[in-house]
């Protein structure tokens, strides 16, 4: 058989058709699976993002019912628990009148019976009313009703319902609050959102409290079409429902249950929409074949000339992050340090910036979601850099670095200021709102020494980011000695902390506490000092959040109590007088049985009578309320007294009463501090506000100290009001013991 041979010039176009048809099939092929995968995420993110508007909106809208429910508290507080009778509460009503917040029309109060009387000094009866059954029954802490007639008017309204208390917490009556619908279809319109989207919400009888269209608030509309889908786009459901609006339109429309009232939140979306999308994308999809088929011919028929291009890019590549398309750190290093050096007498900043708990964005959106926030992050930092001319790279994970060529630290920092504000608001208005946090480094030729580095300028950028620590409301620091002497101290104190209770460096004052009925010494608070043999005296805020993160408060809690019983039995021997001594239980101690034992086993060490010990708990969201619950119960079996300490601080102080059983409501001197008077005196806001608490903790039975007295005034008002007890520097500041026992027996 004659072979045939193929010339190497044949050979060579041969294989480069070969290679070019192979090529193309495979991105044919590879970009239609994409594009189809971009579709489907396109679809998703569409879906994803009217399922968040109206998460957000309903959102939104159970905080404005809560803040409703809080006007409601206002009065509620003045009833509730005092086991006032009908008519003096049908008084306070009418009384009350003119006070009564936005939008409430009026509020009413009604017997177990259903007979009601309201701030008109009207009587209607209220029986055959769902919502006064069901609070009057015990089922409900809190209801909001369905569109109803008002008995006052017969005008179309919202009830806002919740339970009145006697003394001995049984339900003596049902205190409402009527909204008339036009007022709360304008309190809900107050929710800002954009222009043209078309929320709604109705109640359980389909009837409209708001609507896009007003013509349609307080009418029952059902739609020519109805119908429920879901939609399963890698591995996440979508659910709403196909339906008509009122104008006949179809529409997509998205749908939440309120929390808070047994209404439907309803955020409508034209059909067309979602069509538009699908007919886009494949539009969109044909058009991207069409060009890579075009790109590729063109490439490979400009083969020699792109490969220099490719070779080129392949060098930049190197210095360019995929994902941001800044410069990865190594070349920000290195053109940073040409800088310095072409330019070694000029002034320059250096910024290091992260994400404000990125670790939980990863975690909550996902690598899509967080890779999405560094993009948009990228995107604002590049624009405000480049306004200054300055450079801009990307670090490990969230950490982006920027060198600017400055005139003065001065004007520097007032740019900085100005642009971190702008960065914040953009970046807080975002889909995935987040905090950026900044730490700054300068370059100033005249106070650095030769060897001063860009990476010595980074370690100390982020050494400045690093002190800010977990404190979101401040977003920027800057390395300076004042922050490294700070360091310092935090290190000394942690690794002396050890020594200095061995050497007895930490001691106890005493503050006392004074009867406001007798004028005399009553008690007394514990407070733990700490004379430094190297840092001199430091008060406790200096060191113990240092401790409560390292843990170290709990030994030191237990040194108190024992100086605090020591102190005690000496008094006891030597027949002083002797009053109750309050020590403080840090919010470390979370094994409620442990700690009880401890303490109990310490008291017993030194033989001292329960009686004279109290102990003060801390109102907090990081302790769990059960623990305080099991911790105080426990101790007062033990026969202690116990104190909520810095009462109406923390984050829900009614609802911590009902489930924890102080003696003691001890208040934060804040609220003695609220008012805005030149002379210190509180205004009758504050006044008000005050006296409702020592109300509260009187109807509750429970003892009531103030914190922080500092005035006559001050003292003068809280006699008034039947306050038990205070203590501040108006009666004394915290005394060492020789010094508080004289106190003592004068005011004895």
């Amino acid at each position: 058989m004659k072979k045939f041979y193929i010339n190497s010039n044949v050979e060579r176009l041969f294989s480069f058709l070969a290679s070019l048809v192979l090529i193309l099939i495979l991105n044919i092929v590879l970009t239609n699976t994409l594009l189809k995968k971009i579709q489907e995420s396109n679809e998703k993110q569409f879906l994803q993002q009217c399922d968040d508007i109206i998460e957000d909106y309903t959102i939104a809208v159970d905080a404005k019912l809560k803040q409703l429910e809080s006007r409601i508290d206002i009065f509620y507080a003045k009833i509730a628990y005092k086991n006032l009778s009908s008519e003096k509460i049908s008084e306070l009503l009418v009384s009350e009148k003119d006070n009564i917040y936005a939008p409430f029309d009026f509020l009413g109060y009604a017997q177990k019976d259903g007979r009601e009387w309201n701030s008109y000094g009207e009587e209607h009866n209220l029986s055959d009313r769902p919502y006064f059954n069901r609070i009057i029954s015990g089922e409900t802490e809190f209801i909001v009703s369905n569109v109803l007639e008002a008995k006052h008017d017969g005008k179309p309204c919202i009830v806002f319902a919740r339970p009145v208390y006697t003394e001995a917490h049984e339900i003596q009556g049902c205190l409402i609050a009527v909204c008339p619908l036009q007022k709360a279809t304008q309190y809900f319109e107050e929710i800002k959102t954009v222009k043209d989207r078309k929320f709604s919400i109705r109640d359980e009888n389909k009837r409209f409290i708001l609507h896009y269209d007003p013509k349609w608030i307080n009418w029952v509309f059902s739609p020519m079409k109805d119908v429920k889908k879901s939609i399963k786009i890698n591995d996440n459901f979508f659910s709403y429902r196909e339906a008509t609006d009122t104008q006949g339109k179809p529409v997509n429309v998205f749908y939440r249950k309120s929390l808070n009232a047994p209404w439907e939140i309803n955020y409508s979306v034209p059909a067309d929409e979602f069509s538009r999308l699908q007919k886009n994308q494949r539009s969109y999809q044909n058009f991207v074949l069409e060009v890579i088929v075009i790109a590729l011919t063109m490439i490979f028929l400009a083969e020699i000339w792109l490969h220099s291009l490719l070779e080129k890019k392949q060098i930049l590549s190197t210095h360019i992050d995929s994902l941001t398309h800044l410069w990865v750190r190594s070349y920000f290093e290195r053109e940073a340090t040409r800088l310095l050096k072409r330019y070694s007498s000029s002034k320059f900043m250096l910024i290091e910036t992260d994400i404000h708990g990125f670790k939980f964005i990863n975690q909550n959106y996902g690598e899509v979601g967080a890779n999405k926030v560094l993009y948009q992050f990228s995107k604002i930092l590049y624009d405000v850099t480049n306004d200054f001319d300055g450079i801009l790279s990307r670090g490990y994970a969230d950490h982006f670095y920027i060198f600017l060529r400055i005139t003065s630290v001065h004007r520097a920092m007032h740019y900085f200021k100005d642009s971190v504000q702008k960065i914040s608001l953009v970046c807080k208005n975002l889909e995935i709102p987040f905090i950026p946090k900044f730490g700054i480094a300068f370059y100033v030729p005249k106070k650095m020494e030769n060897s001063t580095s860009i990476q010595t300028l980074i370690t100390r950028a982020n050494f400045a980011k690093n002190a800010i620590k977990e404190n979101a409301l401040q977003q920027f620091a800057i390395y300076d000695e004042k922050l490294l002497k700070k360091s310092n101290e935090d290190n000394y104190i942690e690794t002396h902390m050890e020594q200095a209770l061995e050497n007895e460096e930490f001691f106890v004052m005493y503050q006392p506490k004074v009867s406001l009925e007798s004028d005399k010494v009553v008690g007394a608070e514990a407070l733990v000092r700490w004379q430094s043999s190297e840092l001199g005296f430091m008060p406790p805020n200096l060191f113990i959040p240092l401790f409560e993160k390292n843990n170290f408060v709990v030994k030191l809690d237990f040194f108190v109590y024992e100086q605090v019983f020591k102190f005690l039995r000496k008094c006891i021997d030597k027949g002083d007088p002797t009053v109750p001594i309050s020590v403080n239980m840090s919010r470390n101690h979370d094994k409620p049985e442990r700690f009880v034992h401890d303490f109990t086993s310490l008291l017993k060490k030194y033989d001292i009578p329960a009686n004279l010990v109290e102990v003060e708990l801390l109102e907090r969201s990081s302790m769990d309320k059960n623990i305080l619950r099991e911790i105080t119960i426990m101790l007062q079996k033990e026969g202690f007294r116990v104190a909520m300490d810095d009462f109406g601080s923390g984050e829900s102080s009614l609802n911590m009463l009902s489930t924890i059983p102080v003696n003691i409501l001890k208040f934060d001197r804040s609220f003695l501090f609220a008012s805005d008077q030149k002379n210190g005196t509180l205004d009758a806001t504050s006044e008000n506000f005050i006296e409702t608490l020592i109300d509260l903790g009187k109807n509750l039975k429970k003892e009531t100290i103030f914190e922080g007295v500092e005035t006559e005034e001050q003292r003068n008002f809280l006699r008034k009001i039947k306050c038990d007890q205070v203590q501040g520097y108006f009666y004394s500041k915290p005394l060492r013991e020789e010094e508080y026992m004289e106190f003592l027996k004068k005011h004895r």
